[in-house]
């Protein structure tokens, strides 16, 4: 898929709690697969979907490479974010003993990243210049005014951010309230399935806002509904 791709298009309508209830109508419930905590929304109104490239990083101690080893990762590492099926979502693992002491991201790789062809970034670490990203979305653990000792440590590995584990080329989707994986087996049901449930949520919202209504209207409600 890419980001013209007919499905990409429609799970950019829906906020991420809707995506994540028809996912759940169609496997069952899982408490696998989507951020658990609280997070920081660059951007209230933000929502990405997209496919994951995955990185670590550390923030709270020296790193002990080289100028050139640090350079070689770097550099790898931006040649990956600019590769890779479209749209792209960088999710960044901080993980030193102390996630979030010094920020990569801010203003100057807030553009890099978007000149790369990212829609957007997840971190456990830390974001800066949140008046300066330019409406670049970033879902991140907290919020700092250094870079502390950034460092990447490894590009294109399983990560773990916020309890979600991600491997590149997962398909992601996230809002304010988090992130979610969608399966790739449920991607082509998703659509359909998220109407569905819109039509339900709208029969149960009308019938509460209804004169008359009790909880015996309500079991009725939720008996035809299940």
């Amino acid at each position: 898929m890419t980001e013209t791709d007919p499905i990409i298009a429609t799970l950019r309508q829906y906020d991420t709690p809707t995506v994540w209830n028809a996912l759940t109508k169609l496997r069952g419930h899982s408490v696998h697969g989507l951020t658990i905590g609280r997070m920081v929304a660059t951007d209230p109104a933000m929502r990405m979907v997209g496919y994951a490239v995955t990185a670590r990083m550390a923030s709270d101690a020296p790193s002990p490479l080289t100028q050139a080893e640090k350079d070689e990762i770097r550099f790898a590492y931006y040649r990956m974010v600019g590769n890779g099926p479209a749209p792209r979502i960088v999710v960044m693992e901080d993980a030193g003993e102390t996630p979030g002491q010094g920020s990569i991201w801010g203003e100057v790789h807030a553009a890099i990243h978007r000149g790369l062809g990212c829609v957007g970034v997840i971190t456990n670490g830390a974001v800066r210049d949140l008046d300066a990203l330019d409406g670049f979305p970033i879902l991140a653990g907290s919020v700092c005014l250094g870079n502390g000792f950034t460092q990447i440590t490894a590009i294109g590995e399983t990560v773990c951010v916020f309890g979600m584990t991600v491997r590149p080329g997962d398909l992601i989707h996230a809002d304010r309230h988090g992130a979610m994986v969608v399966p790739a087996e449920y991607v082509a049901a998703l659509p359909d399935a998220i109407a569905a449930l819109l039509v339900q949520e709208r029969q149960m919202i009308d019938g509460a806002r209804a004169p008359g209504f009790d909880a015996e209207a309500l079991i009725r409600m939720w008996q035809g509904s299940h």
